[in-house]
């Protein structure tokens, strides 16, 4: 198993069966759940209420060779600083992904080991990560296209006198996104206007909910609707300007996801439906790794 620390500027940190760190020991990586219940007096049991998970926390144990210790200690306080959120990679069978901030780089105590000492001993540390999400997601996207332009040009070219089509477009109506996991999905669902839209709206089939924008948009507009944890926003480009348009979506707002197995949406607009492209990225989600 191998666990790589992204930060927010790209640079990559990998701990695991080889130097300069060594991966001993990593916690906070299964699910935790809080359930509470109720009682009554003279009752037998209690009462289920109900259950949620909390914000994550994981602590990583590597061991460091004393040898270049004060160098690979120093690049750790520089990769995890505060404020800063990274991306834990859990590469296994499958790779996995986790938001984070860091809390704390923690050596253990200093011993001093006697002149001549073995230059292969070793001092541990403890990093430790708060995931404000506790859900780990998949390290990869999935697109969903209910309607898109697509290109009609092959090469090579022959130009004639006669008019053609440079694009067509491809209209679904409804999609699917399949959600293999008990862990419900957020969504990142984008409305792109060729013309004048009035309205555009998302409906889930199989809920009968509504998420719908009261906006018009014109072309080249486009509207991000996301819905996943931490994350509920929507936000609209008009001009190379982008603005946040929360308050332009139907009351009560709606934010859909997508829950186990097969979730169908369909796409609509009050008017000019015909000048709409949707597209869905969904991203699977899971309890643990």
């Amino acid at each position: 198993m191998e666990l790589i620390c992204e930060n927010g500027k790209g640079v990559r940190l990998a701990f695991g069966e080889s130097a300069p760190f060594w991966l001993i020991a990593a916690h906070g990586l299964g699910s935790d759940f809080n359930v509470y219940t109720s009682k009554s007096s003279g009752q037998d049991g209690e009462n289920y209420n109900g259950s949620d998970a909390q914000k994550r926390n994981i602590v990583l144990t590597l061991e460091l060779g004393l040898r270049d210790y004060d160098k690979q200690i120093e690049k750790l306080y520089s990769f995890f600083q505060k404020d800063s959120p990274g991306t834990l990679i859990f590469s296994g069978d499958e790779h996995r992904k986790i938001r984070y901030y860091a809390e704390k780089v923690e050596p253990e105590a200093e011993s001093f080991s006697p002149a001549g000492g073995s230059p292969y001993e070793t001092r541990n540390v403890t990093i430790s990560l708060i995931c404000p999400d506790p859900k780990f997601y998949s390290a990869e996207d999935r697109l969903t296209q209910l309607a898109a332009w697509n290109g009609l040009i092959e090469w090579s070219l022959e130009i004639t006198g006669e008019p053609f089509a440079l694009t067509e477009k491809t209209n679904t109506l409804i999609g699917n996104v399949w959600n293999g996991s008990a862990v419900p999905m957020g969504l990142t669902v984008r409305f792109a206007a060729s013309g004048e839209v009035v309205g555009p709206s998302l409906y889930d089939v199989n809920r009968h909910e509504l998420m719908k924008i009261n906006a018009t948009m014109h072309t080249g507009d486009q509207v991000v609707i996301t819905t996943g944890t931490g994350g509920k926003r929507v936000r609209m480009t008009s001009g190379g300007v982008t603005k946040n348009i929360n308050n332009l979506m139907t009351y009560p707002p709606v934010w859909l996801q997508a829950y186990e197995g097969d979730n169908l949406f369909r796409y609509d607009a009050d008017s000019g439906i015909d000048n709409l492209s949707v597209s869905i990225l969904s991203t699977q989600a899971y309890w643990g790794v």
